[in-house]
């Protein structure tokens, strides 16, 4: 009975035309060959199990071959023969994971001074360079910069990081990328149908996704698989089996996850992961199976073909579309940017069953919650329906904004009993002057009866206590009245009077449009009949030391677009979808944006 080969080593390609997935590299390889533009040093980088070892090999035969087909080695003459049968003296493997010291490369470094026996050129195929020490590097260094012309060296790793840039830089470096599973698939089938294995497609599909872009690791499950479940009857391998063996999840639950977890449905989703965690399925590969199907429904949604990124069949395409349409993009979005992150975590978990029902909860509650966008668009549709009338009828919008510093307007208290209407406040410039007396001629009578005429109340009278309580009175604004209340009031401030909260009428809070340049302009603007109006509302100075300005300025004032920059303020509305539907719903127009 002659030995058993492994599917592994029995089906490992002879020449490019069998490489699988890695076309890239095959064709840059072949045309090397052919024109005769040969580099000495090569360099693969990639996972493992997806052919860095085999293309090294069949890059070395083809360099070696006496009757090279069009960058292919003919696998006839005897240097392709010698090599078949581990025989060639110039092509020489070394493992670097047990030969990394210096003392062996320098070995290796003199005998690369020796001539080829048979055939064109010496080769060293180095696996798992990046096993090598730093010494042996250097001892290596530079023979692989400048070595004899009948020499070539070729190096394979799965860590490029830890190769040494200055090696890196001497090579002609090619990366190989995963398998896609659907080639993996065929390649199965071929080998099935070769030698005489009943598997289902399912089940080599199985396989393919399992292996996670590895031909070997494929080869080498589809391996166990005959070995586990063949028995010799004719019976077929089917997919159950092989989910079974491996932990994998089948398409139907994984499914079933995916529309709970898009109908926002946490019962149902806890109660699948409990089912499958029962059954001993790999909650790890489970994940992983979500994550991708996640970002395959996404590109569904925002692909016209997402067959050109998505390595799945039409039927597998089809159910990612259709369970697109179970919730919108931005929903998947967010379940991606949630779940994406945590796979490392998950892997170090000590109850992965836990961690994944919390993630996958998280991940929904924050998906699926309530945004600022849906409640406008709602009541937009409900404005439509005509159940919001009454913003029809809401008072318009004050547009004026003056353009003078921020100024609290001080109600005098009960002995100096002096108002203005609310609505005729004057515009307070940045510096009052005390004004001159003005003289009036008219009688005392009419004085008197000008009081009487010109009677305002007081609004927005600030709560005190009982005993600090200030009755608002109604009082004539005459020239000689202001100025003694003004003078009482300045008394009283300098003999440090109880100026109480309660003494506040109200603060008049206005936006500063720009005052670099209408500083100069506000102070020319304001003459002594003015200040003279404004003598009743001049903020004590003692007032002002002990309150600075920032207490005085609202803070939605200190972060007001218009305020800081006023051009920016029609470009915010139309980039803000926000702004643009509650503009909308209110029929409004923007004065302002406070962040």
């Amino acid at each position: 009975m002659s030995e058993y080969q492994v599917i592994a080593r029995k089906w490992r390609p002879q020449n490019f035309a069998d490489v699988v997935g890695q076309e890239h590299v095959v064709r840059t390889l072949r045309n090397a060959i052919g024109s005769g533009r040969i580099a000495h040093a090569y360099l693969f980088v990639g996972p493992r199990g997806i052919g860095k070892t085999t293309l090294a090999r069949i890059f070395a035969k083809a360099l070696n071959c006496e009757h090279p087909d069009n960058g292919e080695p003919c696998c006839k003459c005897s240097s392709c023969l010698e090599f078949a049968a581990e025989k060639s003296l110039d092509v020489m493997e070394i493992d670097a994971a047990s030969r990394n010291s210096a003392v062996d490369m320098r070995e290796l470094a003199e005998n690369t001074l020796t001539r080829p026996v048979s055939g064109k050129y010496k080769i060293y195929i180095i696996d798992e360079v990046h096993m090598l020490s730093k010494s042996a590097w250097n001892v290596l260094l530079k023979t692989v910069e400048e070595p004899p012309a009948h020499v070539k060296f070729i190096f394979a790793t799965t860590e490029v990081h830890q190769v040494l840039p200055t090696i890196i830089s001497r090579c002609q470096r090619f990366d190989l990328m995963p398998i896609p599973t659907r080639l993996i698939a065929e390649r199965l089938q071929l080998i099935a149908d070769t030698e005489k294995v009943a598997i289902a497609p399912e089940a080599l599909n199985a396989i393919a996704r399992a292996a996670e872009g590895g031909m070997r690791d494929a080869q080498s499950l589809l391996d166990q698989m005959i070995a586990f479940f063949a028995a010799g009857d004719g019976s077929q391998i089917t997919e159950t089996q092989v989910l079974s063996l491996f932990g994998l999840t089948d398409k139907g639950d994984l499914n079933a996850v995916l529309t709970a977890i898009l109908k926002n449905n946490p019962g149902e989703v806890v109660s699948r992961i409990a089912n499958l965690a029962r059954r001993g399925k790999n909650l790890e590969t489970l994940f992983d199976d979500l994550l991708y199907s996640l970002r395959a429904i996404q590109l569904c949604l925002i692909l016209a073909d997402p067959a050109e990124l998505l390595d799945e069949s039409a039927e597998n395409i089809a159910v990612y579309r259709n369970l697109a349409q179970l919730a919108p993009r931005d929903t998947i979005q967010i379940l991606l940017e949630n779940v994406a992150p945590v796979g490392r975590t998950l892997h170090d978990a000590i109850n992965k069953q836990v961690y994944l029902e919390t993630v996958l909860l998280k991940a929904m509650r924050e998906a699926h919650a309530v945004r600022i966008g849906d409640i406008l668009a709602r009541l937009n549709q409900l404005r439509s329906a005509g159940e919001l009338k009454f913003l029809e009828q809401l008072p318009p919008v004050d547009k004026n904004i003056v353009s003078v510093d921020p100024v609290s307007v001080i109600q005098p208290s009960a002995e100096t009993p002096a108002t203005t209407p609310e609505n005729d406040i004057p515009e307070a410039p940045n510096k009052v002057t005390e004004p001159e007396p003005v003289q009036n001629d008219l009688p005392d009578e009419e004085i008197s009866s000008d009081v009487e005429d010109e009677v305002s109340p007081v609004d927005d009278i600030a709560e005190c206590t009982d005993d600090q309580q200030v009755e608002p009175e109604s009082t004539a604004v005459t020239s000689d009245v202001e100025s003694v209340h003004r003078e009482e009031s300045h008394d009283a401030v300098e003999e440090d009077a109880n100026i109480t909260p309660c003494a506040i009428s109200k603060t008049i809070e206005i936006v500063p449009v720009n005052d670099d340049e209408n500083d100069e302009d506000d102070e020319d603007d304001y003459d002594d009949n003015d200040a003279e109006m404004l003598s009743a509302y001049i903020i004590p100075q003692r007032q002002v030391e002990e309150k600075p300005r920032e207490s005085l300025t609202p803070d939605r004032l200190q972060h007001s677009i218009a305020n800081e920059h006023p051009e920016e303020l029609v470009n915010v509305v139309k980039r803000d979808a926000i702004v643009q539907q509650t503009l909308d719903l209110f029929s409004g127009e923007v004065i302002d944006i406070h962040r």
